[in-house]
């Protein structure tokens, strides 16, 4: 199975409607994070699931757009939604711990519920629960750590999600440790793990053409 990974860097406005396409067959996991549906370009794509690390109300600087967000569109999207073990404000249909070290197979507590490799941020937490669902080929879009955030609808679009700036400095030592662990654990279990974002600044995961990686 292949996973595609939606961030919510501005390159995911770049991805044309034939990418999208593309990403709803069945041989394909698609994935989003944090506030992906409210994404312009996202608007009528079946996402399967959506993956959160903090909580609605850390989404924006003024919580009542997280609150909006959560009552408009996380609650009713038909998608399966994973959240943070350890946070359980938002609504969700899975909660997962976070543990060192990526997790190549399922390990669950007494509660059944199973671990993620110990992250900063929510790409990592996403894709470590699509490999636990079995995907082997992971595709980042929207992990760019430069520019601004994706396109996002009204009353989200004037929003400040709180974090203006932070990519204007490079990518972070640690950042760039955890998605290096990530992909090396990808890797020597006979994965792969690549990003689309062509622009993006981070320096651990390989870029692709989606093109040559899920084909048309």
């Amino acid at each position: 199975m292949l996973a595609v990974i939606v961030a919510n860097g501005s390159s995911v406005d770049q991805m044309g409607a034939e990418f999208w396409r593309r990403c709803e067959r069945d041989d394909v996991l698609l994935v989003g994070t944090n506030r992906a549906l409210c994404f312009k370009t996202l608007q009528g794509v079946r996402l399967d699931a959506m993956v959160i690390r903090d909580t609605y109300r850390d989404l924006w600087r003024d919580q009542k757009f997280g609150e909006i967000y959560h009552r408009d569109f996380w609650r009713p999207a038909s998608c399966w939604k994973v959240g943070p073990a350890d946070r359980r404000v938002t609504h969700c249909d899975q909660f997962v711990r976070q543990a060192p070290g990526w997790q190549g197979g399922p390990v669950a507590d007494r509660n059944g519920e199973l671990a993620v490799m110990k992250n900063s941020s929510v790409a990592i937490m996403a894709a470590n629960w699509a490999w636990l669902q079995g995907a082997r080929t992971i595709c980042l879009v929207g992990v760019d750590y430069c520019g601004g955030h994706g396109a996002m609808l009204d009353p989200f679009a004037a929003a400040s999600p709180g974090w203006e700036g932070q990519y204007d400095k490079p990518v972070s030592a640690a950042i760039e440790r955890q998605f290096a662990r990530s992909a090396e654990a990808i890797q020597s279990s006979g994965g792969v793990i690549v990003n689309f974002s062509s622009s993006s600044r981070l320096a651990a995961i390989n870029p692709a053409d989606w093109r040559t990686t899920l084909g048309t």
